[in-house]
């Protein structure tokens, strides 16, 4: 019997949840690329280091874990920049004079994504304490700082209860602003705003490589990484307003591709400077190509991207404890393509593992609005029902 569409595997159950139904598959996608090279960095810097193994370049994407957050911060601008670029651009006038309550806007920041971090937060100090033996006391200032997401600007540096958790610091930073950065959507010059827009992105990238690098809190706040989510303001333009110049998807799909190997592997400071373009290039690419479109939307990969939040907070704990149990394995006695294939194979099976069972318990039944509402009623109700008599 030939292979049927209906046969295939059911994953509508593990996607995410989108408060305004408008789901985009391609982008879940591109958090997948993302938290790919994140993961890939911080297995070469953890378990390589528990296990003695030596990687050779082509594994270890230069500063993969930073440019892996960088391509989060493009998507995170597009995500949060794309509501008001609707309403701005291409929604009728009755929709664009909805009122926007920004009250309710930082509520379903708070319903829908503290939940998922504070707990990751609790169970990697409970690692750090009760397995690596840290005192608690010297991380109680690091862990308070963390949950209120302050780290950065106190210690100037990544947290030492959850380093990769500076980027939700610089997430949160721009939740706060977007809705008024968004504003540059309501310039009715197609030619005009997008000019804007360029020259900001531009002009950050700028001044954060030039002048900020070398500034801890600058490089770990908003101030250094803006110019990312300003291009995914402009990745909103293009995507909801139409080009004056018709381009092949093919030819997108080249230009996405071969652009990926000097973003990823170029080390210059034209990259750096130029890298929020490119990363630009490459979403535009994979929302209107031809090939990258259906690749980035396969139901496995947008799935697994969907997840992305989930994964990165519950990573690093992942290949900590991951790390302890590997320095009892014998991987020195395979062959180096072994141990490299063996390493990477089982961190990315356990890390997604546990990413996934984080993700269905715990940040699913978050992204429902309705939840705290509900836990109020469920709670409400069991006080209300009356207590048996012996």
């Amino acid at each position: 019997m030939p292979f049927s569409r209906a046969k295939s595997f059911d994953l509508s159950g593990l996607r995410r949840i989108t408060s305004d139904g408008k789901f985009i598959p391609e982008v879940d996608g591109f958090r997948l690329l993302a938290i790919l090279l994140v993961i890939f960095d911080h297995i070469h810097g953890q378990i390589a280091l528990h296990v003695g193994t030596v990687w050779p370049s082509v594994l270890s994407i230069a500063d993969g874990g930073r440019r892996g957050v960088e391509f989060f911060f493009v998507i995170s601008g597009f995500i949060l920049g794309l509501p008001f670029a609707r309403r701005a651009l291409v929604s009728s006038p009755s929709d664009s004079q909805r009122p926007f309550s920004y009250r309710a806007y930082l509520l379903r920041r708070v319903t829908r994504l503290e939940p998922p971090y504070v707990l990751s937060l609790v169970l990697r100090l409970g690692l750090i304490v009760m397995v690596f033996h840290e005192d608690l006391r010297q991380l109680a200032p690091h862990f308070w700082a963390s949950l209120f997401y302050v780290h950065n600007l106190v210690f100037a540096d990544m947290s030492r209860v959850s380093p990769p958790t500076w980027s939700l610091e610089v997430e949160v930073q721009f939740y706060l602003l977007a809705p008024f950065l968004a504003a540059v959507f309501g310039m009715s010059n197609r030619t005009a705003r997008r000019g804007l827009l360029i020259a900001a992105t531009l002009g950050l990238s700028v001044l954060s490589q030039l002048y900020l690098k070398d500034i801890p809190r600058a490089t770990l706040s908003l101030a250094g990484n803006a110019q990312y989510f300003t291009a995914g303001f402009l990745l909103c333009d293009f995507y909801l307003v139409a080009w004056r110049v018709r381009v092949s998807g093919y030819l997108l799909d080249a230009a996405g591709i071969a652009l990926l190997v000097p973003l990823l592997y170029g080390g210059g400071p034209v990259t750096a400077l130029l890298f929020p373009f490119g990363v630009l290039a490459v979403y535009m690419a994979g929302l209107r190509g031809v090939l990258l479109p259906k690749l980035f939307a396969q139901p496995l990969v947008s799935v697994a991207g969907g997840m992305c939040y989930s994964v990165y907070l519950t990573h690093g704990t992942v290949l900590a404890a991951l790390g302890l149990v590997l320095r009892k394995l014998p991987f020195g006695s395979l062959p180096m393509a072994g141990q490299q294939v063996a390493l990477i194979g089982l961190s990315l099976v356990v890390v997604f593992a546990a990413g996934t069972l984080y993700f269905v318990l715990i940040e699913r039944p978050c992204m429902d609005p309705r939840w705290p509402r509900r836990l109020v009623a469920l709670l409400r109700s069991h006080r209300a029902v009356p207590a048996q008599s012996p």
